[in-house]
């Protein structure tokens, strides 16, 4: 009886690679990136700014300006982009029904002269000719976003294995049969001019924590094409140079109404992916119980879970294979991480973010 546990465990875990199996890249063709407005809504990022900054610098194409709205930060971010040779614009005080991002995204655009927006984090480094691949995008009129690659740098960053992963897996683009339903990645946004205004820019997703789920179904409502890269090769983000407090707080903020915009498809792949994990963990309590062809068992079918979740983990970042094969440890963070805000949000506990409560 217990024998059939970490078996059926591994089996019903394969599921995640119906959404991970045709992960799509950027090819090396490279463009010139004149027509390109760079624009960065950046709030108390003095210690990312400068690191983007100047990965846009020491491209070999340049775009047209690079603007960083100021979102009335109280460290020294306007003062670093100002040295760095960006046109920085202060960020109005945010209005009523508004949220913090897609108000300074919104000043971004009302201030862009480029015929194409490129939207980027403050915590994205384009890595060699990045820019210029990004710009070859631009000879089809289509919405394209990236998802950079996590660059891990300290142990407490690969807590995020099952955060990053599950992230790729529920936009469903990269699986057998991609999905019809549109997401974006908010990290990195190329998008041209006329789909953004189109589309009703960020006002029209203004009160959303979420905003790329919405504005994509804007512009899947307006018949515009959306297209998903990963990033690696390309652009990198390096998420929580911080610490472990900033790491639980910013996958706390979003994961939840992130689940729920998912396709149901993706959301069974991936809710089987992590009930295997939960069972093989299960099965090692048995362990005392059985005999030698279960012990055997539980830990063949462990590593080979290890493995599956090692080669879904390096599609989203730099994570280790020890970080797989010790599955237990970022798969129970991440599951007492959900339960934390299921639970906060039935009880009405508003999440923050840099000073500001998300609603």
């Amino acid at each position: 009886m217990f024998l059939a546990l970490p078996v059926i465990a591994l089996l019903i875990s394969f599921a995640i690679l119906f959404s991970l199996c045709r992960p799509r890249y950027l090819t090396s063709k490279t463009a010139n990136a004149g027509k390109i407005s760079i624009i960065v809504p950046a709030r108390d990022e003095e210690h990312n700014i400068s690191k983007l900054l100047t990965s846009i610098r020491s491209q070999s194409s340049q775009p047209l300006e690079i603007l960083v709205i100021d979102d009335q930060s109280i460290d020294q971010t306007a003062a670093v982009a100002r040295e760095l040779g960006a046109t920085v614009i202060p960020g109005k005080e945010m209005p009523a029904g508004w949220k913090g991002k897609t108000w300074a995204c919104q000043q971004g655009a009302d201030a862009a002269v480029g015929e194409w927006y490129l939207y980027l984090d403050a915590d994205i480094t384009l890595l060699e000719n990045g820019l210029a691949k990004l710009a070859a995008l631009t000879s089809v009129k289509a919405t394209h976003s990236i998802c950079p690659f996590h660059k891990i740098q300290r142990p407490y960053e690969q807590l995020s294995a099952f955060f990053n992963t599950i992230t790729l897996a529920g936009v469903d683009t990269f699986a057998a049969t991609p999905s019809s339903q549109g997401t974006l990645f908010g990290q990195v946004l190329l998008i041209h001019r006329d789909h953004y205004q189109k589309a009703g820019g960020h006002k029209a997703v203004k009160d959303e924590i979420l905003e790329n789920f919405q504005f994509a179904q804007r512009l899947k409502a307006q018949n515009f094409d959306i297209n998903l890269y990963l990033g690696k090769g390309t652009v990198e983000m390096r998420m929580f140079p911080e610490g472990l407090a900033q790491l639980t707080s910013s996958w706390k903020k979003g994961f939840l109404a992130g689940a729920a915009q998912s396709p149901k498809r993706a959301l069974l792949n991936t809710s089987l992916w992590l009930t295997g994990g939960m069972m093989l963990m299960v099965a090692f309590t048995l362990i005392p119980f059985g005999n030698a062809t279960f012990l055997s068992a539980t830990l063949l079918c462990s590593f080979c879970y290890g493995f599956l979740s090692f080669f879904c983990f390096r599609l989203a970042g730099n994570f280790s294979l020890c970080t797989a094969l010790l599955f237990p440890i970022p798969l129970l963070f991440y599951q007492i991480l959900f339960f934390k805000a299921l639970l906060d949000q039935k009880k009405g506990v508003k999440a923050t973010w840099k000073g500001r409560t998300i609603d």
